[in-house]
Formats: C-alpha cells, sequence, structure tokens
C-alpha cells in the first residue's frame, strides 16, 4: 500500500474545526434514538446534523429580522425627526 490512511480523520482539521465538529457531534447526540433505529445509522446521522443546522439557522433568521425591525423603526423615527425639522425650517422662512 503507497499511502498510509488514518482512521481518526479529525487529527487533519484544525483544532478549531475538530472543536467545532465535536460540537456538532454532541448536539445530535441528542438525536441518538432516533439514529440507532436506522438501517443506514451513518446517513441518519448526517440527516440530524442537518436537521440541528436547520434549527440553528432559523434561530440565527429570527434574530436576525428582530434586529431589522428595531434597525428600521430608529431610522423611521430618524426620517420622521429630520421631516419635521424640514417643516419648521420651511415655516420660519415663511415669516
Amino acid at each position: 500500500m503507497l499511502f498510509n490512511t488514518a482512521k481518526n480523520w479529525k487529527e487533519f482539521l484544525s483544532p478549531r474545526d475538530e472543536e467545532r465538529l465535536n460540537m456538532i457531534l454532541n448536539q445530535i447526540a441528542r438525536h441518538r434514538g432516533a439514529y440507532k433505529n436506522s438501517d443506514e445509522i451513518k446517513i441518519a446521522q448526517i440527516w440530524c446534523a442537518i436537521l440541528e443546522t436547520k434549527k440553528e439557522n432559523a434561530l440565527l433568521y429570527k434574530k436576525v429580522r428582530r434586529l431589522e425591525m428595531v434597525l428600521e423603526a430608529a431610522l423611521q423615527r430618524i426620517s420622521d425627526e429630520e421631516k419635521e425639522k424640514r417643516d419648521i425650517i420651511e415655516n420660519l422662512e415663511g415669516f
């Protein structure tokens, strides 16, 4: 054999990526009962990882949307204040 394959492929990841992967594995461990009952455990684990990613994405989307609403309200208030200032200036110039 020309190439020696390592059984622990995670060793070739950067330490930070290996830590992230371990976090993902810990998250999907909550679904152990589901994927252990699958005929193809590895594929079921991947689907569980996709599920966890989707839930995390939904949470982030919700937070971003909330921030957008706050910023839109603040920008609207600033815009209203600017319009009010322009109206006051126009009225004062009319005198």
